[in-house]
């Protein structure tokens, strides 16, 4: 969707030390490693070193690991960024071994595309991040153009410490999905559509991300501060000057409501585009049905009754209707 990588269940401690799970098929044949990797031969066991950085990863040193329960690699804690930037640069080949599940192929793609968001939230925002943001969006695009698999196989909800990393990625694949639907299938546009939703919440990193993580209600003060984060996001990728119309759009704009009652500019009815109106769905229902500190996650159904329920002027209830379909149901 990495301590923001991967679930903190996941990390294992070894002589006081923190390891990260990484892939077995993140790995690839015939690379060299800018990082150690451990694997442990059971669960009792501790972790034993299994391929020294700087050291081709060859078919042979893969398989020693064949009849044996190992599921996955373990990495210092230290080398997240090397393995980040390797993931980067083997992404499109993954995707297109023809050897590996499509489901293993999500899932590596969602752990790119949530430490890429990590990287664009945690850091001042930079050229190279929002290319690296704009590179796997368009290989989610690809990804979800050219395969055949239920949606849920690039989505996981995971902890709310790391909400909203996963929310960004989640609000992405949800778009993509739903632009398909309505009738947008020109790669392009849905480039640009997967780049305006991966980057929604740019601007949260400006206003301070502990507010999203607060339990209770925000002060009036406090929700002040949230409402500028569209256009703080959209402010500092004019700035960086990368991203499309469409994108930056979707990055101002998807807070707002077709009667007027969003935020920042209270725009209603045909000034937002159907771009927009894809997006703000998406949000929606992913913030809906997440964990978050003040509210537990719903269900898919409850979330998208309470959305027909709640917000029928709000919400273009067109596309509402093809996201329930997306969803697997009726109402």
């Amino acid at each position: 969707m990495i301590v923001e990588t991967f679930s903190e269940e996941g990390l294992v401690s070894h002589d006081g030390e923190l390891y990260l799970p990484v892939r077995l098929e993140a790995i690839r044949v015939n690379t060299t490693l800018d990082f150690d990797l451990y694997f442990r031969p059971s669960p009792a066991q501790p972790l034993v070193l299994y391929c020294e950085r700087s050291v081709p990863f060859t078919e042979e040193t893969r398989d020693r690991l064949k009849n044996t329960p190992v599921e996955c690699f373990y990495i210092h804690q230290d080398s997240k960024r090397q393995y980040n930037r390797y993931l980067d640069e083997h992404l499109e080949d993954i995707l297109h071994d023809p050897g590996l599940d499509v489901r293993k192929k999500a899932e590596i793609l969602y752990d790119s595309a949530l430490a890429t968001v990590e990287l664009i939230l945690l850091e001042p925002p930079s050229k190279e991040s929002i290319e690296r943001g704009k590179t796997v969006a368009r290989h989610t695009v690809d990804f979800m153009n050219a395969q055949d698999f239920p949606l849920e196989h690039l989505l996981r909800h995971i902890s709310c410490d790391y909400y909203l990393y996963s929310h960004s990625v989640n609000v992405m694949a949800y778009s993509i999905a739903l632009a398909r639907r309505a009738g947008h299938h020109d790669a392009a546009s849905l480039r640009e559509v997967a780049n305006g939703a991966l980057l929604h919440d740019i601007g949260m990193g400006m206003v301070g991300p502990e507010l999203c993580r607060k339990e209770g209600a925000l002060t009036p003060q406090e929700w002040n501060q949230i409402k500028t984060h569209p256009s703080k996001g959209y402010q500092v990728l004019l700035e960086i000057g990368n991203l499309g119309e469409i994108a930056l759009d979707i990055v101002m704009h998807h807070h707002e409501r077709l009667d007027g009652s969003g935020y920042p500019d209270h725009l209603r009815g045909d000034a937002l585009s159907h771009f927009v109106c894809i997006v703000a769905i998406a949000d929606i229902f992913d913030a809906l049905t997440t964990d978050r500190p003040y509210q537990p996650r719903r269900k898919t159904f409850p979330a998208l009754s309470l959305m027909q329920r709640e917000m029928p002027r709000q919400i273009d209830m067109t596309l509402f209707r093809s996201f329930v379909e997306i969803m697997g149901g009726t109402l």
